[in-house]
């Protein structure tokens, strides 16, 4: 039980993204303009190369951010006022999850399309930063 409270923040938020699945479709729509802006990949390749991140970072995000979200709560709990629940707690889940997600994606599209890292990483950022805006501010208000 212990255990599932240290992740619970992160718990919440991935349940927020699948009940906003839609935003998946949008975040692959962002991230295929930037990419395709951004490292003038043809559309074909940007669509592609963002389904490719989207469903390497869902499947694999989701079991390496319970990891990521322990060791943040071992760490920082005993920390922050309100623990595992308290405001800072939340802005890390968030931040972590988002970086987390754009690491995974960056690291298969680079595998993929042999690309750096350097130039994946800021259109990825901006359609999940965006994506992740969004559900902060659905449960917050």
């Amino acid at each position: 039980m212990n255990l599932l409270n240290v992740v619970w923040p992160a718990i919440y938020v991935y349940k927020e993204i699948w009940q906003f699945w839609f935003l998946v479709i949008v975040t692959i729509a962002i991230e295929t303009i930037t990419i395709r802006a951004m490292l003038k990949y043809s559309l074909q390749k940007s669509v592609l190369a963002s389904v490719i991140g989207n469903i390497v970072s869902g499947f694999v995000g989701t079991f390496v951010m319970i990891w990521v979200m322990l060791i943040w709560h071992s760490i920082f709990d005993d920390i922050v006022p309100r623990a595992t629940f308290d405001i800072i707690n939340w802005v890390a889940t968030y931040i972590l999850m988002c970086l987390g997600s754009v690491l995974i994606e960056t690291l298969a599209i680079k595998l993929i399309f042999k690309d750096t890292i350097k130039r994946l990483f800021i259109p990825l950022l901006i359609g999940n930063a965006l994506t992740y805006a969004f559900i902060a501010y659905s449960m917050s208000s």
